[in-house]
């Protein structure tokens, strides 16, 4: 599938009808390709969706160079034209790294929306893959095996991911016919996290056999 920027904003429209029209879109922008490139979209189709758009950068402080990758995101956010909010957090220890970490961006991200606005995050389809594996992994019940909701309430408004079905591919290619930009967290390649063992590891030995390994999990999610 390729992703274009009148794309994500017909997805994001198709969730109108369920989730009434948002307020607002805040954008979950940590500098990656993901949040880049669906921030960059947002951008380029204001005049479409005509909705105030802020991106929110949270610095977990985990990483030497967070606080660089903080400003990094702000410059790239205004070079769209958007303005970005630096949101820092403690992260706790409770749970392990990776949960701490979520748990404290969530809670930060919720406590900032104000109703009816939309939170949009960017994860893609092998993002949907990996949780689903994760969840399996874990023994979640019938839920945790719907891995990531496509929409769902978050604080008084919603948390919406509308690049469930794309793969990093297209977002790759997207970025590239633009010539973004993006930052790379060095922790991602650490095989210590369980996600990063199943995105390098795993998913990359699932696709060598079944090609469409990471589709087929996410359609089953």
């Amino acid at each position: 599938m390729s992703i274009d920027a009148e794309r994500v904003l017909g997805i994001l429209q198709g969730f109108e009808r369920p989730a009434l029209r948002p307020a607002a879109f805040r954008v979950a922008f940590s500098g990656g390709l993901d949040s880049t490139v669906l921030l960059h979209a947002l951008s380029i189709t204001r005049d479409r969706h005509n909705l105030p758009l802020t991106a929110v950068h949270v610095d977990h402080g985990l990483q030497p160079d967070s606080a660089r990758w903080a400003a990094e995101a702000r410059r790239v956010a205004g070079t769209l034209g958007v303005d970005c909010e630096i949101v820092p957090v403690v992260v706790g220890k409770n749970g392990g790294p990776e949960r701490a970490a979520r748990e404290a961006r969530y809670a930060a991200l919720a406590a900032r929306m104000q109703a009816g606005e939309w939170l949009l995050s960017a994860q893609h389809l092998e993002d949907q893959a990996e949780t689903l594996l994760l969840n399996l992994l874990r023994g979640s019940g019938p839920e945790g095996l719907a891995a990531m909701l496509p929409l769902r309430p978050f604080g008084p408004g919603y948390l919406v991911r509308p690049l469930l079905d794309v793969p990093r591919r297209a977002l790759e290619a997207y970025a590239a016919a633009f010539g973004l930009q993006w930052t790379e967290d060095p922790s991602n390649r650490d095989l210590a996290f369980d996600r990063n063992y199943l995105r390098h590891e795993v998913l990359p030995k699932l696709a060598a056999r079944w090609p469409d390994a990471a589709r087929q999990l996410g359609r089953s999610a």
